[in-house]
């Protein structure tokens, strides 16, 4: 009943008249609102993993999302005079700007009420409950300007860097929410807002350059903010493998040398913005490693001291899990964008960025304990010595408590982008295309050998028989590798016609990933908008297909998406 009085809300919410609305007569608070429902029909058949374990077919309702973000904010600097609080802190403080933000989300997903019987039935209740409805106070924050050149916000807030779209590589302040459709869905939106001290020192003009500034920020919470997770199975879930007999567990951040926090010199040159940047964040994919809890079972112990022997034996190392860790990772990088010089028309967009110790998942080396089976040659799978010996050199691991580790390398990633108007009159008379391509290199120095992505592509399963007339499953899984250079590409091309009082805007999309050119992954993203305020509808297909890495992850989610958005 609850859930249902929160869907009619937000429902009732798009009567509301079109056009932002102030609600005092100094028109300095203003109230506006976002709303739409999203529905999305998965198109295929599961592959790999998703069929055996986790298997929705095709034509199965893949997400009904209703998102609704109303945000209030309101411009103090008109009241300073006539409010004895604020007119204290412009005398005594100096400040001569002072404005708030209030930013609500409500989200809810049918697909965990009324979609497929697995989505319904088969994940956990805690989990589906906070997938299906989040309401939560989104984005609250003050901004403050002392002196006209120095500027403070403070509070709940997004802050993005650089000039990419898509793909990430100076824009790695905020975590990111990829619980509802992941890279189909803008970065935008799936940015999480941590609180924050943010800065910014106006320095003005200076030699060729002008419109200096410094920028800084720091997040001075104690508790590791990171972008929601999905359990495995859920419908944007890159499916890792088959289910971990391990628990997962995820760590936190204690002190403030943890927090995120960094700085960056913006200008412009000419007819060129700068910008170059330092700072520290955290990844936003956990790195899993192998960890022991020794103190699990100490209050039984303290309780029943005659369980102490039984329990010491069965686990002498405390008990095996899995730590998803977030390691911090320390970035420098700059970027560049302004007009072609022979063609001023065409807007260029440079970046670059150097992570010096990115985290990397080496299965033998995070999680010890599938040296054994990694080392084991096919050929010797059915091999019954070798069964034995493996599963012998996994026992032992496990009793004398070997523990995973993270190796970290130093990753260089850069972007060129170029965006241009173009007419093509015999295809739009009235209105120009926009066209936006990307390119986008990394490489990682000196890559170790057996680096993947904790993501496996097949697994190999012996049932072994012991000598004592038990059986286990021995299983080898084989890794997704990570090659030492990747590239990838994204194009966009759009344009709009003037239709019933409104614009009809087909557009067309792609996402490209090459490897280091021994692979090929895509996203093909044909759609058609119609644009009429106060309303958007969209209408878009996603192909996702080639082979199984990057965005080939996801690569049995074909998709087909109808949106209705309204704003005010």
């Amino acid at each position: 009943m609850k859930r249902m009085i929160w869907v009619m809300g937000i429902l009732l919410c798009s009567s509301l008249s079109y056009g932002a609305v102030f609600l005092d007569e100094d028109r300095s608070i203003l109230f506006t609102m976002r709303t739409y429902t999203l529905a999305r029909i998965l198109t295929q058949e599961p592959e790999l993993f998703r069929r055996e374990f986790y298997n929705v077919g095709a034509w199965s309702l893949l997400q009904h999302r209703t998102y609704l973000e109303p945000q209030l904010m309101q411009d103090l600097s008109t009241r300073t005079d006539v409010t004895p609080v604020l007119k204290w802190f412009k005398e005594r403080l100096k400040i001569d700007r002072m404005k708030y933000f209030i930013g609500v989300r409500i989200e809810y997903d049918g697909v965990y009420d009324y979609g497929p019987d697995f989505y319904r039935k088969r994940l956990p209740d805690e989990i589906t409950d906070d997938l299906k409805l989040r309401t939560r106070l989104f984005e609250v924050y003050g901004d403050f300007r002392f002196l006209e050149r120095l500027y403070f916000r403070i509070g709940k807030q997004n802050i993005s860097w650089g000039e990419t779209d898509v793909f990430r590589l100076l824009d790695q302040i905020n975590p990111l929410d990829q619980t509802f459709g992941g890279f189909l869905t803008s970065l935008d939106e799936r940015r999480v807002p941590s609180f924050m001290i943010k800065g910014i020192f106006d320095i003005g003009s200076l030699w060729k350059f002008y419109g200096l500034s410094l920028e800084g920020f720091i997040e001075p919470e104690p508790t590791l903010t990171k972008g929601p997770t999905l359990p495995a199975g859920a419908p944007w879930a890159i499916i890792t493998g088959p289910p971990s007999p391990f628990e997962m567990r995820m760590p936190e951040k204690e002190a403030w040398k943890d927090s995120r926090f960094g700085g960056r010199l913006m200008g412009t040159i000419g007819d060129y913005t700068f910008s170059l940047a330092h700072y520290w964040t955290y990844i936003d994919n956990p790195t899993p490693y192998l960890r022991f809890d020794k103190t699990i079972f100490d209050p039984v112990i303290k309780n029943i001291p005659e369980a102490e022997e039984p329990i010491k034996e069965k686990f002498p190392s405390g008990v095996p899990y899995l730590e998803l860790g977030y390691p911090r990772i320390m970035l420098s990088g700059a970027s560049l964008s302004g007009p072609l010089p022979f063609s001023p028309y065409s807007i260029i967009r440079l970046e670059f960025a150097y992570i010096y110790n990115y985290p990397l998942f080496i299965p033998e080396k995070n999680i010890p304990i599938l040296r054994p089976v990694l080392e084991l040659p096919d050929e010797k799978l059915d091999d019954y010595p070798s069964q034995l010996n493996a599963l012998l050199e996994q026992k032992a691991i496990l009793s004398e408590g070997v523990e995973g580790e993270i190796e970290k390398r130093g990753m260089v990633r850069w972007a060129i982008g170029m965006d241009r108007n173009q007419w093509i009159r015999f295809l739009n008379p009235r209105q120009t295309f926009f066209l936006s391509a990307q390119f986008f290199g990394e490489h990682i120095r000196e890559l170790p050998d057996g680096a993947s992505y904790s993501i496996q592509n097949r697994v190999e399963k012996r049932v072994v028989t012991l000598p004592d007339g038990s059986s286990v499953t021995l299983s080898k899984p084989y890794f997704v590798k990570i090659s030492p250079n990747s590239y990838k590409a994204t194009f966009l091309i759009r344009t709009g016609y003037p239709v019933l009082r409104g614009y009809l805007g087909p557009e067309f999309s792609m996402i490209m990933e090459f490897g280091n050119f021994d692979m090929f992954a895509c996203v093909i993203q044909p759609s058609l908008n119609y644009y009429r305020d106060p309303f958007r509808v969209r209408v878009e297909y996603n192909y996702l297909g080639g082979d199984y890495s990057g965005v080939g992850f996801l690569k049995d989610r074909d998709n087909l998406m109808l949106k209705i958005e309204y704003l005010l």
